[in-house]
């Protein structure tokens, strides 16, 4: 590369500038020689995390090079280091132990001291196309009743079964360590992201039993409702779901009318969300432990699978029949619990549940795997309790998401969990509101409190949000959360708000609709008066 070029100049080094000589050189080497090139004029892919490019070969065969985005904001350096080190070791482990399809690792450096100057990963490229690109970018439920997601979800079914043929005895991340795959720190969504790399006092593994393994997830959980940003999380009141409205326009106008509802008070990082969340994590200690116990020795002697956490359209490779060609992104895997393995993966990113009856592909390719290696040595899995969590994952598909913050509504994940330990009661409304009456929660909500932003402050955003011809929205909201009673559990001197019953408020679809038709009869009704 001719030196008086400039870099930025160049779509290539977009993210970060690296040595492309350097690359080509080390790709040459270790396919002996033969030449290649890396298109400067190439704009580099680019995912949550990370980047990637690609290598030319002479005789056509293209490599892949992979490298994190740098000062990524909820990312630190170090992490970035570890998932690195993580997902290249999990590769090569899957390559030299399993046939399950996923990229050959030709070289990788988890820290810039090489002569690339970055981090990276060099990799064959994926054979075929995404999920994403063979539908097109459609609405994933306009198809759902097609034969492609039953094909597709039976080979993951199948992939799942080779998963758990392959056991750990501690839950946490692969590591290569002077030729040998070990199993430390555990770097799983719930450790890591949303800035929970920082959180300190965390026991971060590896773990020896899944106690300690939930016991450190809870914990990091509430760390992270206390300290942490919630971003778009919000217990009582979850994000409208698209699946809820008919239309587009219906649903842009839920989430303006919920946007409105959380920008009164700065309700999302306000002490009363806070605390919901912080109860919630408690109360999973409960649900886990009866749980568990519902499935506990699957395996003899207790053993950990490894696990893809997020198994997205985009990180599922298949040809134009739907056969499966191979599965990247294996940042975040971890060894789990049986039934985290066992859970069917959300489409079209792993935080949309997909319902039953397009879950039943996966059970069946699960089933038939064991069937067909019945009579083959194994690890001392039991078939029989493994299909029963297949067929009963609705619970470790929620708590894994719960766990990691992975989703849009932990209202509905909460629930789930809550009502299949409790299919006869308490109610969860009631139980939230015996808890926030709880001397432990109020003095927590007190404490948590200080650091809320300022009245002022409040009322700036909601001024920036509300401008004028948004007079009416705004008084909509405060209505809102008024009848709501927002925080008066929390608050003894405000416990004699509108609303007598023991429940709490929880926003729903139907909320939104009734709000959205009220508004829809107002217009209608200014109209006529106007044209009269």
């Amino acid at each position: 590369m001719d030196q008086n070029v400039r870099k930025e100049d160049f779509p290539l080094f977009k993210y970060s500038e690296f040595d492309v000589v350097a690359l080509c050189r080390l790709a040459g080497t270790l396919r002996r020689d033969v030449a290649c090139s890396c298109d400067l004029n190439q704009r580099p892919k680019r995912g949550g995390f990370n980047w990637a490019v690609f290598v030319v070969f002479k005789d056509g065969l293209e490599w892949v090079l992979r490298s994190p985005v740098e000062n990524h904001p909820e990312m630190s350096s170090e992490s970035v280091s570890k998932l690195l080190a993580s997902e290249a070791a999990t590769l090569k482990y899957l390559k030299a132990y399993t046939d399950i399809p996923v990229p050959d690792v030709y070289s990788y450096c988890a820290h810039r001291d090489n002569p690339l100057r970055i981090p990276y990963i060099l990799m064959s490229k994926a054979e075929g196309k995404t999920l994403e690109t063979m539908w097109g970018g459609s609405d994933l439920h306009h198809r759902l009743d097609s034969l492609e997601i039953n094909k597709v979800m039976y080979q993951l079914g199948r992939i799942a079964w080779k998963l758990a043929q392959v056991r750990f005895g501690q839950i946490g991340s692969i590591y290569e360590q002077n030729g040998f795959f070990v199993i430390g720190e555990c770097l799983s969504k719930g450790h890591i992201q949303h800035r929970r790399h920082s959180l300190k006092g965390i026991s971060r593994g590896p773990f020896i039993n899944e106690n300690d393994f939930y016991t450190s997830l809870i914990g990091a959980l509430i760390r992270h409702a206390e300290t942490l940003p919630l971003v778009h999380h919000c217990f009582t009141a979850p994000v409208p779901s698209r699946n809820d409205y008919p239309t587009r326009d219906l649903w842009n106008g839920a989430c303006d009318l919920w946007n409105d509802f959380l920008t009164i008070g700065e309700k999302v990082d306000g002490a009363a969300n806070r605390v919901d969340y912080v109860i919630a994590a408690h109360a999973l200690n409960r649900l886990i432990s009866q749980y568990v116990s519902n499935w506990a020795e699957i395996t003899s002697p207790v053993t950990f699978a490894l696990c893809h956490p997020d198994l997205t359209t985009n990180n599922i490779f298949v040809d134009d029949q739907y056969n499966i060609m191979c599965i990247i992104d294996w940042a975040f895997a971890t060894t789990v619990p049986l039934p985290f393995l066992l859970a069917p993966p959300g489409f079209p990113q792993s935080r949309h549940r997909l319902e039953d009856r397009f879950c039943l592909g996966f059970s069946d390719g699960f089933k038939d795997a064991a069937l067909f290696n019945m009579h083959r040595p194994s690890v001392g899995l039991s078939v029989p309790k493994a299909l029963y969590c297949v067929r009963n994952s609705q619970f470790a598909w929620c708590l894994s998401r719960f766990l990691a913050f992975d989703s849009t509504d932990d209202l509905s994940l909460f629930r789930t969990m809550w009502e299949s330990i409790y299919p006869s009661g308490p109610k969860l409304e009631s139980y939230f509101f015996l808890q926030r009456a709880q001397t432990y929660y109020r003095n927590l909500h007190k404490k948590i409190k200080i650091e809320d932003l300022p009245e002022s402050q409040i009322q700036t955003s909601e001024t920036d949000l509300f401008t004028k011809p948004l007079i009416f929205e705004r008084s909509l909201a405060r209505h809102l959360t008024m009848i709501s009673d927002w925080g008066f559990n929390y608050d003894p001197s405000k416990l004699s708000g509108l609303r007598d019953t023991e429940e709490i408020f929880t926003t729903e679809p139907r909320l939104w609709r009734w709000v959205m038709e009220f508004q829809r009869q107002q217009r209608d009704r200014f109209r006529s008066e106007e044209h009269n």
